[in-house]
């Protein structure tokens, strides 16, 4: 069966091949970026209730989240020589969404002696891209080209088709019962596209280029799937194509820097 050819960019850590930076910053990037090509050999995965990255040997320090990825934490607990940010994102309310509590998105960064060490995303974060495409997106951008002046990276990104464990479709029923009503509706009858919007809690961080997650999904209504997620997530830009195919795909990886 012949593979489609679709665009992802994941939110997570991607922006770290950007290697825009010079001095010491540029170093610790450039060695994430190897680790990355030796995936298994420089990190754990824990895919049990949502996804736990620990990076066996971490190179990134706390200063280049928050002064190159623009990354503010809306919280931060210190046990010692162990910090723990969390970073909150909330829904913005329609009328439609009544008394109901806003559906939020939420990850936690892990340091030891100012090292990340841990990044854990909950599993609410994977309503807008299964588990298998982040994981294959870290590890081609191992094998990612940099383009410094134009502060990207690229690269191609072979996915196997396997599913996530307990992955259940995407469709209209389940994205109105587990984020909501949409704060937006654009397209027509055939394709609807629903959009929704989510602002970060921290008043710090939604004056960076992350304070936001808007996301696009686009609906087949003859069947009630989703057939594509678009939008801005977290570090980077999203565009990826859903089908019922389980053949192998090839993907191409686009990565910006998070910050502005």
């Amino acid at each position: 069966m012949k593979s489609r050819s679709r665009r992802l960019v994941p939110a997570l850590l991607l922006a770290a091949c950007a290697l825009v930076l010079g001095g010491c910053v540029y170093l610790r990037l450039l060695q994430l970026k190897r680790q990355l090509a030796e995936f298994d050999r420089y990190f754990e995965t824990d895919l049990r209730d949502g996804l736990k990255l620990t990076f066996k040997e971490p190179v990134l320090l706390d200063g280049d989240i928050e002064n190159f990825f623009k990354w503010k934490p809306e919280s931060r607990q210190r046990a010692g020589a162990a910090e723990r940010w969390h970073f909150r994102w909330v829904k913005d309310r329609v009328a439609a969404d009544g008394a109901t509590p806003p559906y939020e998105l939420q990850v936690d960064l892990l340091f030891a002696e100012h090292q990340l060490t841990k990044i854990i995303l909950p599993e609410p974060f994977f309503v807008f891209i299964p588990k298998r495409f982040v994981l294959a997106g870290l590890r081609s951008l191992g094998h990612a080209s940099v383009d410094q002046a134009k502060r990207t990276a690229r690269a191609a990104m072979q996915e196997s088709g396997a599913t996530d464990p307990g992955a259940r479709p995407l469709t209209q029923a389940s994205l109105s019962g587990l984020i909501g009503a949409p704060n937006e509706i654009k397209g027509d009858a055939i394709a609807p596209r629903w959009c929704y919007g989510f602002a970060a809690a921290s008043p710090e961080q939604k004056l960076g280029r992350s304070g936001r997650i808007d996301m696009t999904f686009t609906l087949e209504a003859a069947t009630g799937k989703v057939r594509r997620i678009q939008g801005g997530f977290v570090t980077g830009m999203i565009d990826l194509g859903l089908t019922d195919e389980a053949a192998p795909v090839k993907e191409e990886v686009k990565v910006e820097p998070g910050g502005k």
